[in-house]
């Protein structure tokens, strides 16, 4: 899947986890651990971007910006 900084958003809860969801309707939720590795919590297809990053909002989470840096993660983990 090829990613750009207008086709996902990484959000960020309160207590350091972290989701980062795609316009191709892919949602990933991780946290790093303390020696900087993602650690993979869930993966989702099927995902409403605009609806999911709305409820993230209402439940406290913040937009920490597109999140290139975690982009593999919307890749086809087979």
């Amino acid at each position: 899947m090829k990613t750009s900084p207008g086709t996902q958003r990484l959000f960020e809860s309160i207590d350091g986890r972290y989701v980062l969801l795609s316009k191709a309707g892919v949602a990933v939720s991780f946290w790093i651990d303390e020696q900087n590795q993602v650690q993979l919590v869930q993966r989702l297809s099927d995902v409403d971007f605009k609806a999911t990053g709305t409820q993230l909002k209402r439940e406290g989470w913040k937009c920490v910006g597109p999140g290139m840096a975690y982009a593999w993660l919307l890749e086809d983990q087979e």
